[in-house]
């Protein structure tokens, strides 16, 4: 007797019209400002282009006993080298000039000394949504810092064209922020910012309004808006 397919033609139809399909077009993204930015004042809104999930990955090693070989788990690898962020650039520059500060941050540009790790890295904070503009999933990049800013190319005959910045953000791991823990981080007090208390709390509830009078914890959230044009 020939076995026939369990595919439904009509079922995919039904299901893909009832529950639709993730589109690419539909995601927001958020950065954190590190510490030693948070004294920087209001930042810029910063409209993403384009962005993307990370990956996952198991690392094994072949283990043979008998017959053919087990892969046997090591550790999992998070593609924390790096994820691409395009962004629009606004006419004063504001955008490139704050991912310059960002980076001479890390790497001082007179004695090309590093900064201090905590001082540095941030959250990034990267949705999914759908057509109603709800969140069905949301990363968190952890201990994330601008790696790379690509060149931005001058050319007088593009003249209806606008620059582009291309920003590779390097991170440790990732996780889901439905599933994520509120214990949070603690950090060591810093000399230059001797107000801001030993834990950190960057995550996806960050308040950005936490500076009062008595000169407590603030931080600024940049908005790097929904990303996609259309439906």
């Amino acid at each position: 007797m020939v076995q026939k397919s369990a595919f439904s033609l009509d079922a995919f139809r039904s299901t893909v019209f009832n529950e639709s399909l993730a589109r690419t077009n539909r995601f927001e993204v958020f950065v954190i400002p590190p510490l030693a930015l948070a004294a920087v004042g209001e930042l810029p809104s910063l409209y993403c282009e384009s962005a993307g999930l990370p990956m996952l990955n198991i690392n094994t090693k072949s283990h043979k006993i008998f017959g053919p070989a087990y892969q046997r788990p090591m550790t999992s690898d998070y593609g924390g080298e790096g994820i691409s962020f395009v962004f629009h650039v606004d006419r004063d520059m504001v955008v490139r000039k704050y991912f310059e500060e960002w980076m001479h941050l890390i790497v001082d540009p007179n004695n090309f000394g590093v900064s201090y790790q905590e001082d540095y890295i941030t959250s990034v904070i990267i949705r999914q949504l759908d057509e109603q503009e709800n969140v069905t999933h949301e990363i968190e990049l952890l201990e994330a810092f601008p790696k790379n800013m690509n060149l931005m190319d001058l050319n007088n005959s593009a003249s209806n064209q606008t620059h582009r910045l291309n920003i590779l953000f390097a991170f440790r791991y990732w996780r889901d922020v439905a599933k994520r823990t509120t214990t949070p981080t603690p950090l060591p007090r810093r000399l230059v910012e001797p107000q801001i208390p030993v834990e950190d709390f960057r995550s996806a509830t960050y308040n950005p309004n936490r500076i009062n009078s008595e000169g407590q914890e603030s931080g600024n959230v940049v908005d790097l808006g929904i990303g996609g044009y259309g439906d």
